[in-house]
């Protein structure tokens, strides 16, 4: 088998597993509020600690495989994963298991980010849409699936399985990375990381994502989402000064005027920001209006990462031998087709039309990521691929966590307006 093939297979592999995590453990949320004895607001930092940490961190991760070799930052990343699980599972309290899941989440950081360019570097220029396509398809699938393996395996066992029964599988990851992939180093230069840079960007990045978050719950004008929110700015402010700068920076800002690259990145966070929004308020659509089971739900809500699996290969593939200059612009106009069909849901509408509406979101999905991945990833120098890499994950990251942020105050205001009002009418 070529190389090119054996990377694919590789990092495919550690992408699922690692986006899986992102959402693997919502559904034992339930059942540690009660383990614990805490209540949900404590208990959702579970998920949402591993979102922040993993966000405020790709970047890093990304630059830093770009300086000391992607294959070296893509396998201390599975180590780093594996033993947190392992003391997840041996957790007795509630705090430990936070700081267990920011040690996940700092592996998953390093996976994740350098994912990209180790299959970029591998395959050549005119392969790479469908390589990417082909990646792209697996995080659909990792984010979507991460809610039904952890009810399966919540269903095996108590929640320490949800932890502990996937450490042979970071044994699997290691073997495959070991023997499948190897050593890519872009810089052979500068070989410093840039330590004020990536401070601020963490701080920018999981600062302001948390307020984001949790604004709906703790009131966007309370003291706290304010004080964060202000930090986050000012992370901002010094990030760029310190960027501006530094022989070698995190995050080359020169590549923003590269309207190839800025266009691109700024497509994909619109892009996660309307679909994660949509598909947030499906499920309550889906439960209490229709009256479905979860697992129904599920099986529904399969239909979008269904629709990337088979088709964000092919998206790719025309990609790299046509060459359409529109169409990351054809598939956001068949996603926003989708949503915009959404509007026109009832108590009325049958399991087969709601799943055709969320299927052109993931047709258009699909004919969406491949190009736009591939734009990203051809227009950075090959010194710059790690940093490109971490750019998608981190777009994903960013848009995903504004879209659910948006749909949360949504969900809320509509369901305080309609008891406002039948308050009156009784």
């Amino acid at each position: 088998m070529q190389y090119k093939w054996r990377a694919l297979i590789a990092v495919a592999f550690g992408t699922y597993m690692g986006t899986m995590d992102f959402s693997i453990v919502n559904v034992a949320l339930p059942t540690l509020s009660e383990v614990f004895d805490r209540p949900p607001d404590t208990v959702v930092w579970v998920a949402l600690i591993a979102a922040l940490v993993a966000t405020g961190l790709t970047m890093v991760a990304g630059r830093a495989g770009d300086l000391y070799g992607r294959k070296r930052l893509y396998l201390v990343g599975w180590v780093i994963f594996g033993v947190g699980l392992i003391l997840a599972s041996l957790a007795n309290t509630i705090e430990l298991l936070l700081a267990f899941r920011a040690l996940q989440a700092v592996g998953v950081a390093m996976v994740v980010a350098n994912g990209n360019a180790i299959v970029t570097e591998a395959f050549p220029d005119n392969e790479r849409g469908r390589a990417l396509g082909i990646v792209g398809s697996v995080v659909g699938a990792g984010l979507m699936t991460g809610p039904i393996v952890g009810g399966i395996l919540l269903g095996i066992g108590d929640w320490r399985a949800l932890f502990w029964m996937r450490v042979p599988i970071v044994f699997i990851a290691l073997f495959l990375a070991v023997t499948l992939i190897r050593e890519q180093r872009g810089d052979h230069v500068v070989r410093k990381l840039d330590i004020p840079g990536s401070v601020t960007m963490f701080a920018f990045l999981s600062l302001t994502l948390l307020a984001i978050n949790r604004g709906q719950a703790w009131g966007w004008t309370s003291p706290t989402i304010v004080t964060l929110l202000v930090v986050g700015f000012v992370s901002l402010v010094a990030f760029i000064r310190i960027e501006l700068r530094t022989e070698s920076p995190v995050l080359s800002l020169a590549l923003f005027r590269v309207r190839s690259f800025s266009v691109a990145v700024a497509s994909l966070v619109i892009s996660f920001l309307g679909q994660s929004a949509t598909l947030f308020l499906v499920p309550f659509y889906l439960v209490q209006v229709r009256g479905y089971t979860t697992v129904q739900m599920g099986l529904i809500l399969s239909t979008v990462p269904s629709m990337m699996l088979l088709l964000s290969s092919f998206s790719g593939q025309v990609a790299d031998r046509y060459g359409f200059r529109y169409q990351t612009t054809l598939g956001i106009a068949i996603v926003a087709t989708g949503m915009f069909s959404m509007t026109t849901l009832d108590a009325g509408t049958t399991a087969p039309w709601i799943m055709v509406r969320l299927a052109l979101m993931g047709i258009g999905s699909a004919i969406f990521m491949s190009p736009n991945s591939s734009e990203v990833m051809g227009s950075v120098p090959r010194s710059m691929l790690g940093t490109a890499s971490a750019t998608l994950a981190s777009g994903r990251n960013i848009g995903t966590s504004v879209g659910l942020a948006i749909a949360g105050a949504v969900l809320v205001t509509v369901a305080s307006n309609s008891a406002g009002l039948t308050d009156v009418q009784n």
